[in-house]
Order: C-alpha cells, then structure tokens, then sequence
C-alpha cells in the first residue's frame, strides 16, 4: 500500500511543469537600486500570469506593485522621463512608479502627455526564461566621437641602434 503512495508525488508533476514564478531586474546604481518585474501562475490551465513591478532603493524602500494580469509571453517596456521615476508599458497599459520612497505607484489612463522620457529596455520571455534586455546605446556618429575622445598623446618611437657600418678591406 506504501509503495502507490510514495508515486503520488512524481505523478503530480506533470501538473506543477506549467507553472511560473520568475522574475527579471534593471540595476540603476547596483543591486541594491533596481525595478524588477516578477511573473506568477500557479496552474499550467491558467491563460494569464500575474504581473508586479518591484521598486527598491535598498536600504530606504521596496515595495511590489500589482500590474494587470496578462499572457504568460506579454512584454513590459520600462521608460524613464526623469530621474528616480518610471513608466512601465504594459501592452496597452501604462503605470507610473518612482524609486525615491517606492511608495508612488499609479495606473495612467494613457501615455503620458509629456512623453515617456528615454526608453531604458524591456521585460521579456526569451526562450523559457524571463530576462530584462537593455535598449541598444544610439550610436555615435563617427565626427561626435572624434570630438569625445581626446587624441593619445604621441610619443616618439623607440629607435633600434644603427647597424655598423660595413667596413671595406
């Protein structure tokens, strides 16, 4: 009777394999100053996963707000209008949050009027993991970057000893 028992627990397995707890993080100034995005479902039949933004500015504050609930492979893009404060684009979404005292959190009825500042990346699945993947650095144009960097200083070059000359017999 013990051994059918003892079976249970692998037979259940197939039914915890769709599950998601996962999460991805944007480190502002180290670990300890992120906006995090966390993804949980707790049955494989469920057709959503539910979505939160953790704002951390450790040791000061963290707090975890609630997105909305959406499909397991919805992205989150993370914006940045000005310093210390965020917007999370949710699909058609869009939530404000602030990293100075992690208290501030609200639902925008739509973007921003004043824009959405500098898109910083986005919160997404990539093959089975949920990563954050930064926005690419706009290029330098090749003349800006000529101005930015400062020409290395040179020096002269180390001369080997001339050679004897030949002597004639």
């Amino acid at each position: 009777m013990k051994k059918p028992l003892l079976l249970l627990p692998l037979l259940s397995l197939p039914l915890l394999a769709g599950c998601i707890n996962d999460a991805a993080a944007y480190r502002i100034d180290g670990r300890d100053h992120a906006i995090s995005v966390s993804r949980e479902q707790n049955f494989f039949w469920e057709k959503t996963v539910k979505f939160a933004v953790i704002a951390a500015r450790l040791p000061d504050c963290q707090r975890i707000h609630l997105l909305n609930p959406a499909p397991r492979n919805t992205r989150v893009e993370l914006w940045q209008p000005g310093p210390g404060t965020f917007v999370l684009k949710q699909g058609e979404a869009y939530f404000l949050t602030e990293t100075q005292t992690c208290k501030g959190f609200q639902k925008l009825a739509a973007a921003p009027q004043e824009g959405l500042g500098d898109k910083v990346g986005v919160f997404e699945e990539k093959g089975d993991r949920f990563v954050f993947t930064p926005e690419p650095k706009p290029a330098t144009p090749p003349a800006a970057a000529a101005e930015a960097v400062p020409a290395p200083a040179t020096e002269p070059a180390a001369t080997a000893p001339a050679a004897p000359a030949p002597t004639q017999q």
